[in-house]
């Protein structure tokens, strides 16, 4: 059940896609930017098929560019981060970009067109992160709870930052998963993890 979760809740995450739209209210962009994503998935499932390595292209495209990859790695490194050396943040950031586009990829790979329900929009004022609630359906299977984080960056646009499913926070997992690894062996451990992490994700794909 756990996985099933995990998979579910990566797979999602290319909802905040937007195909160039971007409205101000978090809730209606949230919910239109998955139904035009899905609609594309859908549209390319044939293709998806015969090369795995198009569903990686359409994630590089049209999901990572909605996605605030630095302030996401930062919050996954919390008060760790101030111990970095900036040139080692750097790289960090990079392949925490890279580790998330393999990671949505290949989570997506079990897409099989669930519905999504997504909440009605609410006042969010001034507010520069808001958490938009949905549902997934699926025949045969329970309903999960999902909640998008989506922040405002300086420049006025909602970007992802976390995905919580069933009370499973995308952030704060890789966190449980990083911090001793930082503290035992170093940022580099974990710079190289990922990049091992996309290499055998690459080299299954091909």
């Amino acid at each position: 059940m756990l996985k099933s979760i995990k998979l579910v809740m990566l797979m999602l995450t290319i909802s905040f896609n937007a195909l160039g739209i971007q409205s101000d209210d978090p809730y209606v962009f949230v919910k239109d930017v998955a139904s035009a994503t899905f609609a594309k998935m859908k549209q390319e499932q044939v293709i998806i098929k015969n090369d795995p390595r198009a569903l990686k292209q359409i994630v590089e495209q049209q999901l990572m560019p909605n996605v605030d990859h630095v302030y996401a790695a930062l919050s996954v490194l919390g008060t760790q981060a101030k111990d970095i050396p900036r040139e080692k943040l750097e790289l960090f950031f990079e392949q925490f970009r890279l580790y998330l586009l393999t990671t949505y990829s290949n989570s997506l790979s079990s897409y099989t067109n669930q519905v999504v329900e997504f909440e009605p929009s609410r006042p969010t004022e001034s507010k520069k992160t808001v958490s938009v609630k949905a549902l997934i359906k699926e025949t045969g299977k329970p309903d999960i709870n999902i909640t998008f984080q989506v922040r405002r960056n300086k420049d006025n646009q909602w970007k992802a930052f976390d995905l919580v499913a069933e009370g499973i926070s995308m952030v704060q997992s890789k966190r449980a998963e990083f911090a001793p690894m930082i503290r035992q062996k170093g940022i580099d451990s974990v710079i190289e993890f990922m990049q091992e992490k996309s290499v055998k994700h690459s080299k299954a794909a091909k």
